[in-house]
């Protein structure tokens, strides 16, 4: 039965594509639906959705902060705008956005069981990593068949098997089942799936009895000091008994300590080997070794070389060759990252250069400026002054000319002679 709030699919197809301009966060698609995972472990209740009482898919909050899912808060909204906690109005458009970064980050660390659960697969993963699992790593994912004409799906781990949809017969009860069932069908459908172990007499799966014979307490086994001499052999629940007793236990320790020594230097010439092939092949066939002189610099720093065939790289695997070629890239991206850094810093250099004269014209352009306009406003105080001092004395000036030119004295002295005699101060 569908939570409260929760109408039916498909009835608010046209409310959440009206929406979905103004509603961020809307979940992207995926390969895995987030709602039926089995989580690993008791979800906090803070983080189960009010609505669908799963935990938060593409979480949603509201003004009034609740935190929804954000398919069940459109969902409900269609059939009535309120919030479905509080029953307050609620504005999808205005009053929604994105719940807090810590609210995801907790989701993604939440631990799931992989949906392929039922087909094998017992992994358990964070959630944000079990859509990646799925697609890219799960031999039980459903996959379609490799071959061009089959359009059925095939688990991944079959599916460098070729095509298996084709019918055979069960060598135990007789039915015929297409080749990808037919395994499933012996494990859990077959009447005559079982036996009985003819050393322990347990019941075991036919088609699994070399598994189970690896396993059996009855089996014979030799002992685990045979490596350092002892040839004796008996049923697996005696070997810990004897091997309290071996004549051989005292070495033992020692032996063991020896074979791991082994198996690490084993390793490390590997490891020694693989770097021989991969300096070998970048001197040779790859990528030269960059010239340490300035003037080369920028010469070695194309990223376009790439090896002619690599079909006769010296490594073992692929990954192996497109590892080197990664490193390869890596030591270029940094010599160019400190290219580009000199670069800069000369550039900088340059540009401080060119500018500071010209900054120190600026400057005495500037002063140049201000004595100049102290001169120009003190001339024109000056003028300013003059003019008040003449207009004050004008009205006597025509009747003192008319007295003066009567009586036979002199014109009234000019503006020039009196500068001279009072020259203006700075």
């Amino acid at each position: 039965m569908p939570p409260p709030n929760t109408p039916e699919e498909g009835l608010v197809a046209t409310t959440t594509l009206a929406l979905r301009p103004f509603v961020r966060g809307e979940p992207a698609s995926s390969a895995v639906d987030l709602r039926a995972l089995e989580y690993e472990g008791i979800v906090d209740e803070n983080l189960i959705c009010p609505i669908c009482r799963v935990a938060f898919v593409a979480p949603i909050i509201t003004a009034c902060d609740h935190v929804f899912c954000h398919k069940c808060i459109v969902q409900a909204h269609a059939l009535n705008p309120v919030c479905p906690v509080d029953r307050l109005p609620l504005k999808l458009a205005s009053e929604t956005q994105t719940a807090p970064k810590i609210v995801h980050n907790q989701l993604d660390n939440l631990m799931v069981r992989c949906p392929n659960k039922s087909r094998g697969c017992s992994l358990v993963v964070a959630r944000s990593l079990v859509d990646n699992h799925v697609i890219r790593y799960c031999d039980k994912t459903l996959i379609p068949c490799p071959h061009p004409s089959c359009e059925q799906s095939v688990a991944r781990k079959d599916s460098g098997k070729g095509c298996l949809h084709y019918d055979a017969k069960c060598e135990y009860c007789e039915q015929v089942h297409q080749k990808a069932d037919l395994k499933d069908h012996q494990d859990s459908q077959c009447r005559n799936r079982k036996k009985n172990c003819g050393l322990c007499k347990v019941e075991v799966v036919r088609h699994k009895q070399d598994e189970h014979m690896k396993e059996c307490p009855e089996a014979e086994t030799p002992c685990r000091f045979a490596p350092f001499g002892c040839t004796r052999q008996m049923s697996r629940k005696h070997l810990e008994v004897h091997a309290r007793a071996c004549e051989y236990r005292v070495v033992g320790p020692m032996g063991e300590q020896l074979a791991e020594l082994r198996a690490e230097l084993g390793v490390l010439q590997e490891k020694d080997r693989l770097k021989d092939r991969r300096i070998k092949f970048l001197e040779n066939k790859g990528f030269p070794m960059p010239s340490t002189s300035s003037t080369d610099t920028m010469g070695d720093m194309s990223l376009s070389e790439t090896p002619a065939n690599t079909e006769n790289a010296p490594y073992e695997s692929r990954d192996q060759y497109f590892l080197s070629l990664f490193e390869t890239m890596e030591s270029k991206v940094e010599r160019l990252s400190s290219a580009l850094n000199e670069v800069e810093g000369r550039h900088s250099m340059m540009l401080f250069n060119e500018t500071l004269p010209i900054k120190d014209q600026l400057t005495e352009i500037r002063s140049t400026m201000g004595v100049l306009g102290m001169h120009v406003r003190w001339l024109m105080n000056f003028r300013l002054q003059e003019r008040g001092r003449v207009g004050t004395g004008s009205p006597n000036v025509p009747g003192s000319l008319t007295q003066e030119n009567s009586n036979g004295s002199s014109l009234p002295r000019r503006l020039s002679d009196t500068l001279r005699e009072n020259p203006p101060r700075l």
